[in-house]
């Protein structure tokens, strides 16, 4: 049996988390972000009254909650010098973490990466992966090193990226494949059956954080580029258009065929309900805008009759 901290936050740490209560593996303490936050009162209230998943699970199993602000700080190092785990486990974290933490462990310090690296490392690699229109995306168990998602690769494990999946639902699969492989790695480690595995640095790709440019909507890209971004970013970032004077928020799409051909992006071929069918570079294809808001304090009550009442076929959207 593995002596086990975990440091991170998120869907992907608290998948982590379960996956490792129930192996046979000990969970002996718990790094989780809140403890960074510089308001103490309301982190506190947030924790008290709406605690995320993560919190809960500590809270509700009696897992040592580690209170050190930082990885890299002195008081972190004295509480695992006392902890002594085998292994640290990372799912989810805002340090590049120093060699002297990185060697701390007995047995190996491991990120857990949503990705199949050495392609999207970085901040968001649910987005970068559709985004860039992939059908595989993964999770790798990987060593720590002070670079960004570089170590040697422990385990991977893949998953489909179907063409509705969003950032959001991507992730919950990744967290869904982590929870049910972190145990295999563990007991993996514990018989010494895993071989690191160097890094192929010609197929290494980063994604950077993303930024409210992401959710300008371009009618003059490809059908199929102006979906993936859409559903890229989803539920990060809205991604919006114009309508006259009017912001428009899409937050679901398909890609569909046309039977005639539309010379010119961005105008408004059909209306359905409450979606919108808008023509894009591709002559023969179209956007299905569903979920669509206006913006505004009242946008939920104001959105259907606005589509219905002040959208005309034949209207153009703009980009911002």
């Amino acid at each position: 049996m593995l002596k086990v901290v975990l440091i991170g936050y998120g869907e992907l740490a608290q998948s982590l988390l379960i996956g490792m209560l129930e192996s046979r593996h000990k969970v002996v303490g718990v790094l989780r972000w809140e403890q960074e936050r510089p308001n103490k009162l309301l982190a506190f209230l947030r924790d008290t009254f709406i605690p995320d998943g993560l919190t809960s699970i500590i809270r509700s199993k009696n897992i040592h909650e580690i209170k050190a602000r930082k990885v890299n700080s002195k008081k972190f190092i004295k509480i695992i010098k006392k902890l002594a785990p085998d292994v640290i486990l990372v799912g989810s974290w805002g340090e590049i973490i120093k060699k002297e933490i990185i060697n701390l462990p007995k047995v190996a310090f491991i990120n857990c990466h949503p990705s199949l690296l050495p392609t999207h490392r970085g901040s968001n690699p649910y987005a970068s992966a559709i985004k860039n229109g992939e059908i595989k995306a993964g999770i790798t168990f990987h060593l720590m090193n002070e670079g960004i998602d570089t170590g040697e690769i422990l385990l991977q494990k893949d998953v489909n990226i179907a063409a509705e999946d969003t950032g959001g639902s991507l992730r919950n699969k990744c967290g869904f494949i982590a929870k049910n492989a972190v145990s295999e790695l563990l007991d993996r480690l514990e018989k010494a059956e895993l071989i690191p595995k160097k890094q192929d640095e010609s197929k290494a790709s980063y994604f950077p954080r993303l930024n409210p440019n992401d959710a300008k909507i371009n009618w003059k890209k490809p059908a199929a580029e102006i979906h993936n971004n859409i559903r890229a970013i989803f539920p990060w970032i809205k991604s919006y258009t114009l309508h006259k004077n009017t912001f428009l928020y899409i937050q679901s799409t398909k890609v569909i065929d046309l039977n005639i051909n539309i010379t010119t992006p961005g105008k408004i071929i059909a209306k359905k309900g409450g979606n919108l069918i808008i023509s894009t570079t591709d002559t023969n294809k179209a956007i299905l805008a569903e979920n669509i808001e206006t913006y505004g304090f009242l946008s939920k009550l104001w959105s259907n009759h606005y589509i219905n009442k002040k959208i005309k076929i034949g209207d153009y959207l703009q980009e911002v």
